[in-house]
């Protein structure tokens, strides 16, 4: 025996725009089964008379099908007055479903599905930059931005996916959906002292690595000290941006162009780039200049340092041995290589 309290539940939790729909599905061919039956000269086909009640329903009234009997009038105007109503609540409600899904993607209220995206968290020049580059590296790149101060997302980043909120909290990432993520970049916030902003990138990133460990997290660290806290609560690359910047504007100084030099090859875009790059197998055992020789030789790329575990090597020693697992860093033309 059916349960109607079971039936009463279902209904319940189906969406108003799929019970529309099925009314007037309903309602169309019901119609059209009773208008062939009365009328089968007029409607000679059972499809003729389902066309002629969507027609109706629709207020197109084409005219290529007429009932002409008193009976099948009447049903025709019992169907403008009951599904004419049917079929207009329905396109409003379509239309302001869709402009309420629109406004909550704008204001970043939608939950995101996608897998292996990027999260951006954090709304400023920095993390303007990585989005640009990003999408120059892959215009197919999915990109999701954290922002709490944000009130919605700027229109000149449509493709990024906004998520409003504090990203300290778990359902804020839980809705950027950091669970299937492929990488997080955790920009620090230039409001109040370095100390506070270090803090909470910090409990960022311990929020993040609590939802999902193993996603690949960066963080921008603004004081030295706080460098060891935040590689302690998980960050998988720790980027110093004052000392950074200060190097480079200490370069441009003592070196004048040198800038110049380091923006172009961190840059994407340019026609050569960084990349780490796994050891060949045929490689393992033999010297870094064997494998330097190679690479120039063969215009692959020129190599500049070594990774070995978290170690960075540059320019390492000629008669260095390459070991399994080592990544070298190479200077490679993108056109080959992306």
């Amino acid at each position: 025996m059916v349960n109607p309290l079971a039936i009463k539940g279902i209904v319940g939790k189906t969406p108003l725009l799929v019970r529309l729909l099925f009314i007037i599905f309903v309602i169309v061919f019901v119609i059209g089964i009773v208008i062939h039956a009365l009328e089968p000269e007029a409607f000679p086909t059972l499809f003729d008379g389902i066309w002629w009640a969507i027609v109706t329903i629709s207020t197109v009234g084409y005219g290529d099908f007429v009932p002409y009997t008193l009976i099948g009038r009447l049903l025709g105007i019992v169907l403008i007055m009951s599904g004419v109503g049917f079929m207009t609540f329905y396109v409003t409600t379509l239309a302001a479903t869709t402009i309420k899904s629109r406004n909550a993607y704008l204001e970043g209220k939608l939950h995101m599905t996608d897998k292996d995206h990027h999260i951006i968290i954090g709304w400023n020049e920095r993390s303007r930059h990585a989005i640009d580059r990003l999408l120059e590296a892959n215009e197919n790149t999915t990109i999701v931005l954290i922002d709490e101060t944000l009130e919605e997302l700027p229109s000149t980043y449509r493709r990024v996916h906004f998520v409003r909120g504090n990203s300290t909290e778990d359902a804020i990432l839980q809705q950027a959906n950091v669970r299937e993520a492929a990488s997080v970049l955790i920009t620090a916030k230039h409001q109040g002292s370095e100390f506070s902003a270090d803090s909470r990138s910090i409990l960022t990133t311990l929020a993040v690595k609590s939802v999902n460990p193993h996603v690949y997290t960066v963080v921008e660290i603004l004081t030295q000290g706080q460098i060891v806290n935040a590689t302690r609560a998980g960050a998988d690359e720790v980027v110093e941006s004052t000392a950074l910047t200060g190097a480079v504007l200490t370069n441009g100084l003592l070196h004048h162009n040198m800038s110049k030099i380091l923006d172009r090859l961190l840059t994407e875009g340019e026609k050569k780039q960084l990349f780490f790059y796994p050891i060949p197998e045929g490689m393992i055992g033999k010297t870094f200049d064997d494998y330097f020789q190679s690479l120039y030789e063969s215009d692959e790329g020129l190599a500049i340092g070594l990774k070995r575990v978290d170690r960075i090597h540059l320019y390492p020693p000629k008669n260095m041995l390459l070991l399994s697992g080592d990544e070298v860093a190479l200077l490679v033309r993108t056109e080959s290589h992306l």
